[in-house]
């Protein structure tokens, strides 16, 4: 990539990134496994112009991570200079891991090797909202961004919410609503292999999941953590299309881990908001229809009381997904660039 010259009037954070103590909370979620494979065919595996010397292929387990992540010390590393830049924020995103091949001139695949790709990202942060977006190319959205863990007693409660309309009208103004709401309750608490057995496919996956973070006393060995993303910016002279269009492969390190625990992902209330805002991203990644359910229940889970009811519009209709596994745990994290894997058109 070509160096960049900064052009705002504020410090944007350049790669690495450090994360010191990290809470994380990820929520297993069985999504149909054409919405897996039709990102990476749309983003990843078409011709723009040509194709790249790559191809990706979903597991047949239908399964990706929502991930919810609280930064206390987040900061730039770029120049070995840890603690600059330090800020506070949460980002919540949507990711699973695929195959991504090597295809020869011939068309043949060969050399798989395990990657991750993220349809679906928010963040609290403008300062790590906008470096992502330029530097990763991640698909990050501005958002609201509730997370509080309460330990007397124990329950977690996430609120995430964005600007946008519930329909798409010539008088409609854009506000904040809602997307999504997580709440886990205190009995939720379970063992791994008992959640395991409830589910086929679901131990590939979890392995999948152990293999790209390090625990607390393991060996420091090339972990399963890169995370692929298109960059692309659009052509001012015709939005359809892309002026730069470009693969990029960068890593997320989870180590120290500690504090792992485990819990019924059947007792865990998720819950997506439907909008026109969010209703094609609903459809495409988790598979929910493109209009509600008629029947479909409307507003906040459990009460406005709960949250900011004044600022954020909760009166949209409310579409539950099944979480199959949830964990929680402390890391510290390291984002950092590894290459441009393919440019387009070069």
């Amino acid at each position: 990539m070509t160096r960049f010259v900064p052009n705002f009037s504020t410090q944007q954070l350049p790669p690495p990134w450090v994360s010191l103590g990290a809470r994380n909370w990820v929520f297993a979620i069985k999504v149909p496994q054409k919405c897996l494979q039709d990102f990476l065919d749309t983003h990843f595996n078409c011709p723009a112009p040509d194709y790249a010397p790559y191809f990706y292929e979903a597991y047949d387990y239908p399964y990706g991570l929502l991930r919810v992540t609280k930064h206390d010390n987040f900061s730039s590393d770029y120049g070995g200079a840890a603690g600059m830049r330090t800020l506070r924020k949460i980002d919540v995103d949507w990711s699973y891991p695929v195959t991504r091949w090597q295809v020869s001139p011939e068309n043949i695949r060969f050399n798989p090797q395990v990657v991750w790709v993220e349809p679906m990202s928010f963040d609290n942060n403008s300062y790590s909202m906008f470096s992502s977006r330029e530097i990763w190319g991640t698909e990050s959205e501005m958002a609201r961004i509730a997370a509080d863990e309460e330990t007397d007693p124990p329950r977690m409660h996430i609120d995430v919410a964005v600007q946008g309309v519930k329909y798409f009208r010539p008088k409609s103004i854009s506000h904040l609503i809602g997307v999504l709401h997580i709440e886990m309750n205190p009995e939720v608490e379970s063992e791994l292999e008992k959640e395991l057995s409830k589910h086929p496919g679901l131990a590939s996956f979890v392995g999948v999941l152990f293999s790209s973070v390090r625990l607390s006393g393991q060996a420091d060995f090339n972990h399963n953590s890169e995370v692929n993303t298109l960059k692309q910016f659009r052509d001012v002279f015709n939005m359809r299309v892309a002026v730069y269009r470009a693969i990029i492969a960068s890593r997320t390190d989870h180590t120290e881990v500690a504090d792992m625990k485990f819990y019924d992902g059947s007792k865990v209330e998720l819950d997506f908001m439907w909008s026109q805002t969010m209703a094609e991203a609903l459809h495409d990644y988790f598979g929910f229809p493109k209009t509600p359910p008629m029947q479909s229940e409307e507003g906040h889970p459990g009460g406005a009381d709960q949250i900011d009811s004044k600022e954020i519009d909760w009166n949209l209709p409310r579409l539950g997904k099944e979480v199959v596994l949830a964990a929680s745990f402390t890391s510290n994290i390291r984002y950092d660039i590894l290459d441009t894997l393919h440019t387009y058109g070069s």
